[in-house]
């Protein structure tokens, strides 16, 4: 992955907020294992590989799942999730991918060399789920006086959230909120965005926001950044919640992540 050039997370949150302050669009997303997996159908996979793949079980037998770390959004097999998520990769601008956990990338590069795939940006992905604490000030300056439209199964909690620790400070507004569950309801999902003006888009859907993050950049010519389990932390900030923290702490080290 040395090809590709590195962004820290201040980094990251100069290019979102030079983004916003100059009325550009920009696509972060985030392409881990199970996205790469989806783009790996019939391509790095055979249909016998990954349908006997745990991957694939997970996936099918979790199609109702909310939230959390079996939800998927998507069953198998998805020849149409893989070609739009291929596509959607090709035009993304920013890409997270997983490069300081062992052997956790080898797939993704796998299927980006495959597609050929040259991402301008690449981040470690790991680093959502700390950049608003890692990034304090940029992270703050990113929501300050924005029209925010949030995209994820659980939209209401984050909202209410976000206004009850954040908003007297930051003065943005939440202007709207998209629930998705599955890959299938991507071209509702589609539609509500075209109605909505915002500044910025927070995304958490795993592969479906891959797929609507550089969308919104094309289409509405706004910022999306898909913060993945990030978002979770945004429905209590102020009690500095982590996702998977024992296991951050563990494969990556979280003073070594917020480093980062």
């Amino acid at each position: 992955m040395n090809q590709f050039t590195q962004l820290n997370s201040s980094e990251l949150m100069d290019e979102i907020i030079d983004a916003l302050d100059n009325n550009q669009p920009l696509s972060v997303i985030s392409v881990g294992y199970t996205e790469s997996f989806v783009m790996a159908q019939y391509s790095i996979f055979s249909e016998e590989e990954f349908m006997e793949d745990p991957e694939a079980a997970v996936a099918n037998a979790n199609a109702q799942t909310l939230r959390g770390h079996f939800h998927r959004g998507l069953t198998f097999p998805n020849i149409k999730a893989r070609d739009m998520a291929v596509e959607a990769v090709k035009k993304a601008d920013i890409i997270g991918m997983n490069m300081n956990v062992t052997n956790s990338g080898d797939l993704t590069q796998k299927v980006f060399n495959y597609y050929n795939i040259h991402p301008r940006f690449v981040y470690e992905a790991y680093i959502r789920r700390v950049i608003m604490y890692s990034q304090r000030e940029k992270f703050y300056q990113m929501l300050k006086n924005r029209k925010i439209l949030i995209i994820c199964n659980y939209a209401e909690e984050v909202k209410q959230g976000m206004e009850k620790d954040l908003k007297e400070e930051l003065g943005f507004e939440v202007v709207g909120m998209i629930k998705i569950q599955q890959f299938d309801d991507i071209p509702r999902v589609k539609k509500e965005i075209d109605s909505c003006e915002f500044d910025l888009c927070l995304l958490a859907a795993g592969t479906n926001a891959v797929i609507l993050a550089p969308y919104i950049a094309e289409k509405k010519g706004r910022v999306a950044f898909d913060i993945g389990q990030g978002m979770e932390t945004l429905i209590s900030i102020k009690h500095h919640f982590i996702p998977g923290e024992e296991w951050l702490e563990e494969q990556v080290g979280l003073k070594r992540l917020m480093e980062m």
